[in-house]
This record gives structure tokens, sequence and C-alpha cells, in this order.
């Protein structure tokens, strides 16, 4: 169509994804790239022979990554207080240090986003020489500054987004992935427990979609603004909702059929999977259809929304409950088994555990 070109041309600075690129590319050619590659290879091979012999056992996962339980058979799983690698006092992290030996540590991102925090995981990185140090990185699509940190400090680095592997991949050669945002919110355990609250709740047959306002992406604040124009339960929330008990925010989750999804850029949003593990149906963007791994999703598990769809929700919320209603108790089951068995925080702990396996051959 003509009017696509016609378009096309009136975008401003359209070459400047280009220029970025090229900016990215020149960026990514300096020689401190290549030493860096080279003496965190030298860590790497002194991990292989510390671990030589050892099984791994041993996991840690810091305090943002507590909330699912996580529980994996044949590894011991412990979780790091709050602000760990915040430590004055150089006989408690001696002590700290000590306990990291020999095992795991997988951190998120949001742990060490504070420079105080940062600054001290450093020198935890620096000082635990026969420790894996993985870093699961969930803002890698826009916290870039935070993300390079976490890149060049860590063994296995695995973003969470598509985003800008490349120039991440500089920063640490071992970039994996991704590993996608799981659900995290409620442990195997406890979602076994209330699985009756999932089967048998009331739901609304309008969407839940309160996303926390960030005011930088206004593309997704106007998303949200329109739905909102046709159903009130999509909206602005705030961060208290963290702070309720995982059963409270199990019931809110379970009195709706379906959730809006509307991503922060094009990322692929915890919210698909909190939605479908608690039996839900996630209306989510066609730009997501063909991305992993929303792609893999089976087709009656899921509903796309196109930019008309935005101002007129109806037809999509239709589908979403024609969906639900077709599938049933059977479907709210499928659903929840198939998010549970490849979207939980298991999974994805699994997963990063095989990447540093791999590298102890």
């Amino acid at each position: 169509m003509e009017a696509i070109n016609l378009i096309y041309q009136t975008i401003s600075a359209s070459d400047l994804p280009a220029k970025q690129v090229d900016e990215f590319v020149s960026f990514a050619q300096h020689d401190n790239f290549f030493q860096l590659a080279a003496v965190k290879a030298v860590r790497l091979e002194t991990l292989r022979e510390k671990f030589t012999g050892r099984p791994l056992s041993k996991v840690f996962l810091s305090a943002k990554l507590a909330a699912f339980e996580c529980q994996l058979l044949g590894y011991k799983v412990e979780i790091l207080e709050k602000n760990f690698f915040v430590e004055s006092d150089s006989l408690l992290r001696q002590t700290k240090i000590q306990q990291l030996q020999n095992a795991v540590v997988i951190v998120n991102n949001n742990d060490v986003g504070a420079i105080e925090a940062r600054a001290g995981y450093a020198e935890f990185f620096r000082e635990c020489d026969s420790t894996y140090f993985v870093a699961w990185d969930w803002d890698n699509h826009h916290w870039l500054d935070l993300s390079t940190f976490l890149a060049a400090h860590s063994d296995i680095y695995c973003p969470a987004h598509h985003e800008n592997l490349y120039i991440l991949s500089r920063f640490n050669w071992l970039t994996a992935g991704p590993v996608y945002c799981s659900s995290v919110q409620w442990s195997r355990r406890f979602l076994t427990e209330h699985l009756d609250a999932i089967l048998l709740a009331q739901r609304s047959p309008s969407p839940l979609g309160m996303h926390i306002p960030y005011a930088k992406f206004n593309f997704r604040m106007q998303v949200v603004t329109a739905v909102n124009q046709h159903y009130s339960s999509v909206g602005f929330s705030n961060r208290t909702f963290h702070e309720r008990s995982a059963l409270d925010k199990l019931q809110e989750w379970c009195a709706h059929t379906c959730h809006w999804i509307a991503p922060v850029l094009n990322d692929v949003p915890i919210r698909i999977f909190d939605a479908l593990i608690t039996g839900g149906i996630p209306i989510v963007p066609e730009s997501l259809r063909l991305v992993l791994p929303v792609r893999d999703i089976p087709r009656n598990h899921v509903v796309f929304y196109n930019p008309a769809d935005i101002i007129q929700p109806q037809g999509g919320v239709a589908k979403a409950n024609a969906l639900f209603d077709h599938g049933g108790r059977d479907g709210i089951v499928a659903r929840h088994r198939y998010a549970l068995e490849k979207h939980h925080g298991n999974a994805s702990v699994m997963q990063m555990l095989g990447f540093v396996a791999e590298l102890m051959r």
C-alpha cells in the first residue's frame, strides 16, 4: 500500500537505528573487550579445576527470587538475605564468602541495582574464586548501565529479553538464553495446595490488567489508558501489590477469565505466564506472536490483539472468553500445567544450572 511508504517517510530521524548500530559496532571493537574476555576465561578455567570431581549440588538464590521457594531434586537451594552483598564488616564478609564456596549463586538484577549493592557484589564476585555466579537480568531491554555491569561481573550472563544481545555479549562471551521471565509469584507447592482456588474461582469476563505506570514508556501508558475506557479492571496500580499475601494475589488473578498484557517495550512480560498458571487466557500484542517463547504457546491458550483492538478491545476480550468457555475446567488445568512445567521459576533455575553444568565438562 502506498500509505505505508508515505507514513514511513514521515517518521523523523528514521536513520537513527542504523546510526546507533554503527556506534555500537564501533564501540564493541575496543581492545579492552578482548582483555576482559581473556581474564574471565582464566577465571572459568580455575572454576573448572576446582569443581573437578565435585558434584554440583548447592545453589544460592538472591532475595528477589525468594517468592517461588525454589525446590529442585538433587540440589540444596538456599536464599540469600536482602542486601547480602552489602557488608562493611570484614569478618562477616569473609564468613559470607566461605558460605558461597563450591556453590552456584544466581543473582537477579534488582538485587544489585543500588550503587552500594553493586559495589559489594563486585567484591564478592572477585573474592569468591570457587563459586559460579549466574546473573539473571530481567531488565536488559532498558536498564543497560546495570546490564553491562552484570554481564561483566558474572560467569554466565542470562538476559531475560531478546534486546541488546550483541553489545552485552562483548561484556560476557557466555551470554546465554535468553532465559525469559517466568512465573515467580507462587511456589509449586503453594499452587498445588490451592489448585481448587484456581479451578473453582468465580471469574469475571472482564480482563484483568493492572500495570505499574512508567512515564518514559508512553506508548504502553496509552495502551492501558485506551483499554481502561472500556474495562475498569485494566489500568494502573502501584507497588503495594508486591506487599500483599500470596493467597490475596492468587485470588485476584483467579477472579478473571482473561488478562490484558501491555509490555514495557516488546518484551515478553511475566504476566503472560502468571495468567496461564492461574488458568486464565492472556491477551497479548500481535508483535509477540512469532517471538519465542510466545510462539510456542498453544493457540487455544492465548489471544493476540492488533492496534485497532486497543481502541475497541471488546473483540479480543470476546475471543479470550470464548476460548475460556470452550476449554472449561480441562482448559484451566491444561494452561496451569503448561505454565507450571515450562514457565515457572523452577524451570528457569534448572535451565541456568544446565548452563553451569555445560561449563563444568
